[in-house]
């Protein structure tokens, strides 16, 4: 039967859900699906699907959905009349089952290995399966399969009794058939209820017990009418009606035939007709027999009878040929019709086509016209915005430019303010007063080391400006952070002498970081002058780094004058920041240099954060990220610091 347009729809719509990078459970269940509700109308297809299903679901842990799959696929090689390979996979079902212990699963699988050999007319071999089964499903007493095994049964036994006549068969099938009645009178979900009902009154029929007959047959003509089973209702009436007559009760079989006759006018359910029609006929000769007393058909009867069937036999084919040739008359004159729509409207598309193309040509010589004229609009235009875009670039280059120069200015200018203080101060010290020759060669010692100092400062300034020119970007590297501070505190020695300061450096060696070195360089140095400037004669400046989880806090602690709240608000505001406050020396300062700090520790992705407290001094925190991934210690030269890599 093929797919109904819906059904295809639904089919194509499932189909597309399937994809290779879905789980394999979505993909196997998809397939179940599809198998499940067409194996009945595209049993073909439906196997391949069953197939698939199986083919996924073996992927996971679901083994109870890989053997639904494999049981749909036994119920497609069945109904393909493959029916070896059936019975092969309900024993490959049955063997997984078995070692999963899947009790209920062994007592379903069993049931329709049994239903392979029944149909197989193999009677003998599918109730030994049967009774198995259903061993299986009264330990559970699961209802369902109770159901269904009883009622296979009660249809064997019956069978059986057709055969051999046998009480022990007849009180077999009735025993199955009432137990099968009674596990689907519990399930309010089940509509094979009317059938049993019938067997059970076909099985008193053949024994002659008419009464009790009668009662399951008009149970099962009640159940048939509640739920429109049009061919249920068929078979009950008909029973019925047979059971009336064994009872000569010709007033209820007339009744019934007439009831039936009404049902299927009222419902249109003519093909009934088709399947007892023969039947009926029979039933009516009975009935009138009945009423004049006649026992049996006698051979002048059975004569009109068969003349009868024949008669109507004769008509149907009449009929049919006749339904047949007007059918293909109405075809041919469809056909006719057809074509003389169809060269009508070809004839009507080659005018619209002439028509169309007239004016399509006509249209396609105006937009190429337009087409022209606007590349040349859109040719200026893009030549005037070209020009646009290099006057706006050249723009922000030049003020790139402009505002690099102002920086690279503020910051030379800032770092060699404070050596050229210092030699300023040995200058004015030698000529105000009068030195002997030993102060003399330890003044000019003491000038010589400044201009070395500052010297050094210059080359690395320039050298700083230089790369930044070439690109003004972070310059990643590995260097030692004890390192660099070391070089700081020996570029400020002159100022940290005049002040007879003491500069205590806690940081290990070999403390490894990643970043900017001329930039962290400048930073502290920055710092680290600012610390001298602000602290009194005698005291002391630490400098260390705390372990702080996934940053280093490196900090410069002074114990000079401090900040007030106002000033460290404003600290790192570009307008206030360049207000600088004279030192405890009266030393001079720009306010640029803790402006640029605070841009260099933003620019290595760090931290700057200032405690001070007026009188009690003032630290400076960096907060510098650690590494992601290295992290490696290293014993210390000098003693058992460690030293870390970090970024």
């Amino acid at each position: 039967m093929p797919l109904l347009h819906g059904q295809s729809i639904n089919v194509d719509s499932l189909l597309k859900r399937v994809h290779p990078t879905n789980p394999d459970s979505i993909n196997g269940q998809i397939y179940y699906d599809l198998a499940r509700n067409n194996y009945a109308n595209d049993t073909k297809n439906a196997l391949q699907w069953a197939k698939l299903g199986t083919k996924y679901f073996s992927k996971t842990e679901h083994t109870h959905l890989m053997t639904r799959c494999m049981n749909l696929e036994a119920v497609c090689l069945f109904i393909l009349d493959r029916h070896e390979e059936s019975i092969g996979r309900h024993y490959e079902i049955l063997k997984i089952r078995e070692e999963k212990k899947d009790t209920l699963g062994m007592a379903e699988t069993l049931l329709n290995i049994g239903n392979v050999y029944y149909r197989g007319q193999d009677k003998e071999q599918a109730i030994k399966f049967y009774h198995k089964s259903r061993d299986y499903a009264l330990k559970y007493n699961n209802i369902k399969l109770l159901s269904s095994l009883n009622n296979n049964l009660g249809n064997y036994y019956e069978d059986k009794y057709l055969e051999t006549g046998k009480d022990k068969d007849k009180n077999a099938a009735i025993k199955h058939l009432k137990e099968a009645i009674l596990y689907k009178e519990k399930l309010s979900t089940d509509r094979t209820l009317e059938k049993t009902y019938s067997i059970l009154a076909g099985v008193y029929f053949e024994a002659k017990d008419y009464t009790k007959a009668l009662h399951f047959a008009e149970k099962a003509n009640e159940l048939a009418l509640h739920y429109k089973n049009d061919e249920a209702v068929g078979s009950s009436k008909m029973y019925i009606s047979k059971i009336a007559l064994a009872q000569k009760d010709a007033e209820l079989a007339e009744k019934t035939l007439d009831d039936l006759y009404s049902y299927i006018a009222n419902n249109k359910a003519f093909h009934i007709l088709n399947m007892y029609d023969e039947e009926m006929v029979i039933l009516r000769d009975k009935i009138r027999n009945l009423r004049s007393n006649t026992q049996e058909i006698d051979s002048v009867q059975e004569t009109n009878y068969n003349s009868l069937l024949l008669s109507r036999q004769k008509i149907r084919e009449e009929l049919n040929i006749k339904y047949e040739t007007e059918k293909k008359e109405l075809e041919n004159a469809n056909l006719s019709l057809k074509n003389k729509i169809a060269q009508d409207k070809a004839e009507k598309n080659k005018l619209i086509s002439i028509i169309s193309s007239v004016f399509a040509l006509a249209l396609l010589l105006l937009i190429l016209n337009l087409i022209k004229k606007n590349k040349a609009i859109s040719k200026s235009e893009q030549s005037i915005k070209q020009q646009a875009a290099q006057l706006y670039e050249q723009n922000n280059m030049l003020k790139q430019s402009e505002a690099f120069k102002a920086k690279l200015f503020s910051i030379i200018s800032h770092d060699l303010k404070s050596p050229i203080n210092s030699l300023n101060l040995i200058v004015q010290m030698s000529t105000e007063q009068q030195l002997s020759l030993e102060n003399y060669a330890y003044l000019m010692s003491n000038v010589k080391q400044e201009l070395d100092i500052t010297s050094n400062l210059l080359n690395d300034l320039l050298f700083w400006s230089k790369a930044q020119m070439k690109s003004n970007s972070v310059k990643w590297e590995d260097f030692d952070l004890n390192l660099i501070t070391e070089k700081c505190i020996i570029t400020l020695s002159s100022s940290i002498r005049v002040k007879q300061l003491h500069v205590r450096n806690n940081l290990p060696k070999e403390f490894i970081i990643t970043g900017d070195e001329m930039r962290c360089e400048f930073v502290i140095r920055n710092i680290l002058h600012n610390a001298i400037k602000y602290s009194e004669f005698y005291q002391e400046i630490e400098i260390g780094a705390h372990d702080k989880h996934i940053v280093w806090d490196f900090y410069i602690k002074d114990n000079g004058v401090g900040i007030s709240d106002d000033h460290l608000q404003k600290m790192f505001l570009h307008d206030e920041s360049r207000k600088s406050t004279k030192g405890t020396l009266n030393e001079q300062g720009a306010g640029i240099g803790l402006l640029l700090c605070y841009d260099f520790v933003e620019s290595l992705g760090w931290s700057l954060e200032v405690e001070s407290e007026i009188g009690q001094g003032t630290t400076f925190h960096i907060y510098i990220k650690k590494s992601k991934v290295q992290n490696s210690v290293n014993e210390n030269k000098t003693g058992n610091k460690t030293a870390y890599r970090l970024n």
